[in-house]
């Protein structure tokens, strides 16, 4: 697996680096961020999205099927105590002319995204302080 740093730019600002690529993450002026990127939180509803997004456009390349109108629309409600995500909604559209046969697969598909089956069976977090 790649190596991701993710380094300290100013305040709440920090830099996600991975194979050369560079994804900026702040906190909303509402909390004490600079508002120059996306939230911790957004970018881990984001991942759930764009991981469910990218294995549905697979399967519409699989099936010939165009991905034009593919989309994610999320919404995510947090929980306290322990501070978390407590709720995710998601409102799929399915590209313009998807065989409505086949939307059963999609329901599969979701559940093989990583990320999503890193949310329902966590991981072990190992943390070594330097």
């Amino acid at each position: 697996m790649d190596l991701l740093t993710i380094e300290q730019v100013e305040d709440q600002e920090f830099e996600i680096q991975v194979r050369g690529h560079r994804v900026a993450s702040d906190m909303g002026l509402d909390d004490d961020g600079h508002d120059l990127g996306a939230s911790p939180t957004e970018l881990l509803v984001g991942s759930l999205g764009a991981c469910i997004g990218m294995y549905i456009a697979r399967y519409c390349k699989a099936i010939d099927c165009p991905t034009e109108g593919l989309a994610l629309y999320m919404t995510y409600q947090l929980a306290e105590k322990p501070k978390r995500v407590q709720s995710i909604v998601i409102d799929l559209e399915l590209p313009k002319g998807f065989p409505e046969d086949r939307k059963p697969v999609i329901q599969r598909l979701i559940h093989m995204c990583p990320v999503h089956g890193t949310l329902v069976e966590p991981p072990e977090i190992d943390i070594e302080i330097e």
